[in-house]
């Protein structure tokens, strides 16, 4: 997450968050579900801008018209749930720009609310610690607190134990987000959670040592197959990413999906997995990197 001063307020990029590895341990009785999962933020971006309001009100302006700009939108939750926990600050106007693309897996709503709660504690002087803003977080969704805590991180319990780890180099994707969206509720309605839980080690291990052949073998969603019998589409998607061969070192569904990606020895093997995508046809491509 990008923080920069601007003249009328704060300016944050929300990034969007890719799953190397997801796994379901298990399901509670508050009805979510015990998962392990590394994540990783991505330079693809949301971009918020914070002014304060002197009528007191939270508003939300989009540019994309088909998202909702009252109660229904996480953002404008996020910003109420601010100021429930640090009574008397101003209102606000937050002008959001969408790149994060919805039901793709990547996790944008999280991601602006995350930044809402890190724009909104320095534009109202808060004071609140990344704890804080943390325990402010997990009440809006699983995600939220990820990306109060860095690049990378274990996440467990719903998600909301969030263990930063660092990132050994940079890494490269080519990233497709097919022209189908997918419920997250529905993925894990349909869910078996597994007998014996794949663990997290070896994926682990081969991002801490920065081993991108040992690591694109090591991908892994116990999400995916469910996403695919919901949305038969998506199969096109992980084939033409198998049908790159040697370009990429392995490929995965993030999230619930719908988005895919494969990763890459380099920025110019992921260049042109990207180029070879848009020819077969899949959707929206990009590349994007994590790391420094």
């Amino acid at each position: 997450m990008i923080v920069r001063d601007c003249p009328e307020g704060v300016e944050i990029l929300a990034p969007a968050k890719l799953n190397l590895f997801l796994e379901i341990h298990g399901k509670r009785p508050d009805g979510y579900h015990d998962l392990e999962s590394l994540m990783v933020a991505i330079d693809l971006h949301d971009t918020l801008r914070f002014r304060t309001d002197s009528t007191g009100r939270i508003r939300l302006t989009c540019d994309d018209p088909t998202l909702p700009t009252g109660q229904e939108n996480l953002v404008v939750r996020a910003a109420e749930a601010m100021r429930q926990a640090v009574p008397g600050p101003e209102g606000v106007t937050i002008d959001l720009t969408k790149r994060i693309p919805a039901q793709a897996g990547l996790a944008g709503g999280s991601s602006d609310a995350a930044a809402t709660l890190v724009g909104l504690n320095q534009l109202w002087k808060c004071g609140l610690t990344t704890e804080d803003l943390a325990a402010v977080g997990a009440g809006l969704g699983s995600d939220v607190p990820f990306f109060l805590h860095g690049d990378a991180a274990i996440c467990r319990g719903r998600g909301e134990r969030v263990e930063p780890i660092p990132i050994a180099g940079r890494f490269h994707f080519v990233l497709a987000r097919p022209n189908v969206g997918v419920s997250t509720a529905e993925v894990y309605r349909r869910l078996t959670v597994p007998r014996q839980p794949r663990p997290l080690a070896d994926c682990l291990e081969a991002w801490l040592r920065g081993d991108v052949p040992h690591l694109g073998r090591s991908l892994f969603n116990r999400l995916q197959e469910v996403a695919e019998h919901l949305a038969p589409d998506l199969i096109q998607v992980r084939d033409a990413l198998m049908s790159l061969g040697s370009l990429i070192d392995g490929h995965l569904m993030s999230g619930s999906g719908s988005a895919y990606f494969g990763l890459c020895r380099d920025r110019a093997a992921a260049h042109l997995a990207a180029r070879r995508l848009e020819t077969l046809g899949q959707g929206s491509v990009r590349v994007v990197t994590c790391g420094a």
